[in-house]
């Protein structure tokens, strides 16, 4: 039905969907009469963003290899992660923070107003996506190729390197961070849509390493 819309006007849709839901799961930047009237002290985009480079690393780009890069997701592929985190969808772990204070993605998403939200995933949407540096098996990674367009089901496209489906980009990913979001998967630790889960139930372990190579490589399996 949205297929004769323009993309920005489709993420325009959808966030103003994705803001109705959040109304009901206690958005940060909701207030309802009777709240009291003191409120976080203002932060400027350069200090969410600050922020959110503590872990992600500068501009996005991970250089903690459990930790994923960001930089280069469309701003709805952003906004979508908010909110996984916020309605429950992922469980978040703590991270150490320089000073010894810990944090984790649900108190962030949780302390951000919708206005913080659009200024992160606008900031990080203009970025270039850089993979880091890998080893891996090239043939594993073929094969893992050939398993990927057989599975995919029009998601995912290109190998997991086309941000334009408003999807993360998961080729190019630390392998460390790769393996522990399958395992999520596995133990049910972070949910998917029904169609998604229906083609990951379908894979085999072997399966699963084999795409695991591929998003590693980057597509550099084909050099």
């Amino acid at each position: 039905m949205l297929s004769s819309v323009p993309p920005a006007a489709v993420w325009l849709l959808s966030i103003m969907a994705l803001s109705g839901a959040w109304s009901h799961h206690g958005h940060a930047g909701d207030r309802q009469d009777g709240d009291s009237v003191e409120t976080a002290p203002e932060r400027t985009g350069n200090e969410l963003v600050d922020r959110c480079n503590l872990c992600h690393g500068d501009k996005g780009q991970s250089d903690t290899s459990d930790i994923p890069s960001i930089g280069g997701f469309t701003g709805f592929a952003i906004m979508e992660l908010f909110n996984t985190y916020r309605l429950g969808l992922r469980k978040a772990r703590s991270l150490a923070l320089p000073g010894g204070t810990e944090t984790n993605m649900e108190e962030v998403v949780n302390s951000l107003s919708e206005e913080d939200e659009w200024t992160v995933s606008a900031y990080f949407s203009k970025q270039r996506w850089r993979p880091p540096e890998q080893p891996f098996d090239a043939n594993l990674a073929a094969l893992g190729a050939q398993i990927h367009e057989e599975r995919r089901d029009n998601c995912h496209h290109d190998g997991g390197r086309d941000p334009e489906f408003d999807l993360p980009i998961t080729a190019g990913q630390w392998r460390e961070y790769l393996v522990a979001e399958f395992e999520n998967f596995d133990n049910g630790r972070r949910k998917m849509p029904e169609k998604m889960k229906r083609k990951y139930d379908t894979l085999t372990a072997a399966d699963k390493r084999a795409i695991i190579e591929l998003y590693v490589s980057a597509g550099k399996y084909r050099e």
